[in-house]
């Protein structure tokens, strides 16, 4: 009998040693991901491990609990099995962890000499490994630690999406539920969404040395725990797909835009296509051009301060108003030096949902943003000094919104 769904994988043993060089295979690949690489480049990653993909929750462990994975490995009690799932791609083969992160994090880490061993309960006593990292331990300790082998269970790229979400959700029951963004994160990989994940890991690095990134950190909201949510990483979705396709008024709100933008370039990916990630990257730098220029004039440019005046409970970043803003750099040329378009940027904002204290609707819903900017309001009809109208309005948007006339 042929089953409507088929989950193919394997259970290979892999050494610790193999295991490590792997990791660095996929370490090295994510600083060069948003590249492209030729054939030769590419099978330089073949097989790589993405240890820390970028739908997983910022790791965290303490010292104890990454010792005590190591003791385990030193006297030979099993560490549960990984669980690895291929990519897909046409192009580079590489592999992503869905279950045991914090077990090879903590391995790699050791092996890496980033923590000394504490806190031991079984070797407690034992002075060759108190206190003791990788590089401090005898040879033949090594020698038992990299030539230990993990149980692995390797899933072959799934063909249907929504099984792979299935299964990261239940071999993941036992930790913090994952939102519905970090899931989709998990099933759409792409260079895409680690472009994103780049840029905001570079800009948090470089804020304290660099202007440039210190204005994107406070532009974007950053903060520790809206990264390790993926809040900001779901907000440049959002933005991405409005400034790269233009505004999507099928779905019903921001979420669905981000995670339909996730499952598009993942698809891309796994067919091998062209994501076109330098045109996306030039059209980012763009429109990081426009709202720096903006935040010029308003702290906050994404914030309800920029059409209602500063005000320090308004949120620093309001997902409606990055649609917007993101919806003016899609359909108009912007003139950044003209000292008319705050007031015109203004303008469009107030002609929008956001702009009328009657609308009691989803602020993310982009049918009804250009259903006020196009139908109601005529913001597309307009004279303005420091934009022009490019004239792209597609007929699909035009047909759906007449619709609802």
């Amino acid at each position: 009998m042929q089953l409507p769904l088929d989950v193919e994988y394997t259970r290979p043993l892999i050494s610790i040693q193999d295991m490590v060089n792997f990791i660095d295979k996929g370490e090295r690949y994510l600083k060069r991901a948003s590249e492209e690489l030729n054939e030769e480049e590419e099978l330089e990653f073949l097989q790589g491990i993405i240890l820390s993909p970028d739908y997983q929750r910022e790791y965290r462990s303490k010292a104890k609990e990454e010792s005590s994975i190591i003791e385990s490995i030193i006297v030979g009690i099993p560490i549960p099995e990984i669980f690895l799932v291929r990519t897909g791609s046409n192009g580079i083969q590489l592999r992503h962890v869905m279950d045991g992160q914090h077990r090879l994090t903590a391995i790699y880490r050791f092996v890496k000499d980033k923590f000394a061993l504490t806190e031991l309960e079984l070797l407690k006593d034992n002075e060759d490994f108190k206190n003791k990292k990788f590089s401090q331990l005898s040879k033949e300790i090594k020698f038992r630690i990299l030539s230990s082998h993990l149980s692995v269970l390797e899933f072959e790229a799934f063909s249907n999406d929504d099984m792979e979400i299935e299964l990261f959700k239940r071999y993941n029951r036992n930790t913090k539920p994952l939102e519905k963004h970090e899931i989709s994160m998990a099933t759409f990989y792409s260079k895409t969404s680690l472009y994103i994940t780049n840029f905001l890991n570079h800009n948090i690095e470089n804020q304290d040395k660099d202007m440039v990134s210190k204005k994107l950190i406070k532009i974007y909201n950053v903060t520790t725990d809206r990264k390790n949510k993926q809040r900001n990483h779901q907000e440049l979705c959002i933005i991405f797909s409005i400034i790269n396709d233009g505004p999507n008024v099928i779905y019903k709100d921001g979420v669905e835009i981000a995670d339909k933008y996730l499952e598009v370039q993942a698809n891309a990916y796994k067919d091998g296509e062209n994501s076109n990630l330098q045109q996306i990257k030039n059209k980012f730098n763009q429109f990081n051009m426009f709202i720096i220029k903006l935040s010029e004039f308003i702290e906050y440019p994404f914030s309800s301060a920029i059409f209602k005046g500063e005000d320090k409970r308004s949120v620093k970043f309001h997902t409606g108003v990055s649609m917007v803003l993101a919806t003016i750099f899609y359909y108009f040329d912007i003139d950044m030096n003209s000292p008319f378009l705050l007031e015109e940027v203004q303008d469009i904002i107030l002609n929008s949902p956001l702009g009328d204290e009657t609308y009691n609707a989803s602020s993310t819903n982009m049918r009804n943003v250009m259903n006020y900017l196009y139908i109601k309001n005529k913001v597309f009809d307009k004279e303005y000094k420091s934009m022009r109208y490019k004239g792209n309005i597609s007929s699909d948007i035009i047909q759906v919104l007449n619709k609802n006339e």
